[in-house]
């Protein structure tokens, strides 16, 4: 019977997630321009309505999330304690996604060569992270994006943005933790207090 470091970190599992949304954006007056000028997102298959003359716009679109997850230990003992691993797929934009998805099905049924942006469409960001306990409360998380780009010659996948931090989990607190973590990449650290984190 004796009390976890987190109340949600002390029983081992394997668990897989996932989450379904949709978000909308309308604008009135001048804000409205911003939605009608062509951009980056503008190639997707979004729902979009301009109308000039009454300055109104919106766009609607989906994204989905599947998490893995697996831990080791009951997060209890002083020493090792917690091994636990977690990858996340991102899809940022459902209608690219599946516009993607079906000009792929059309050449693997015809028989033509894939298009390289149209498979970058269909990857989803990819986010891993890594968190082991050191000693009593204190454990070392590392998390990193995982980019795959077919286009690049040297890179097919490469580890583009990984964040390193150290948790002191708040056992007085019952779930919560004191995380300090740095970014190479942006070069920038920060201390945080976080409550309910699993």
């Amino acid at each position: 019977m004796v009390q976890p470091y987190d109340a949600f970190l002390s029983d081992p599992h394997v668990s897989f997630t996932g989450i379904v949304g949709a978000v909308a954006s309308g604008s009135l007056g001048d804000c409205s321009k911003r939605i009608s000028v062509p951009d980056e997102t503008r190639k997707s298959n979004a729902f979009r309505v301009f109308h000039e003359r009454n300055k109104f716009a919106a766009c609607a679109d989906l994204f989905a999330s599947v998490t893995f997850t697996a831990q080791h230990g009951n997060f209890q003992r002083l020493f090792l304690d917690l091994t636990r691993v977690s990858a996340r797929l991102d899809i940022s934009s459902g209608s690219l996604f599946l516009r993607g998805a079906s000009r792929l099905a059309q050449d693997f049924f015809f028989s033509r060569r894939p298009d390289l942006e149209t498979f970058c469409d269909v990857c989803p960001d990819v986010i891993v992270s890594l968190q082991q306990q050191i000693v009593g409360p204190f454990s070392f998380r590392v998390e990193s994006s995982v980019a795959i780009d077919p286009r690049s010659q040297d890179h097919f996948v490469r580890v583009d943005d990984s964040v390193f931090a150290i948790d002191w989990a708040l056992k007085v607190l019952g779930s919560a933790k004191a995380t300090a973590w740095y970014s190479p990449k942006h070069q920038e650290a920060m201390v945080e207090l976080r409550f309910f984190e699993v």
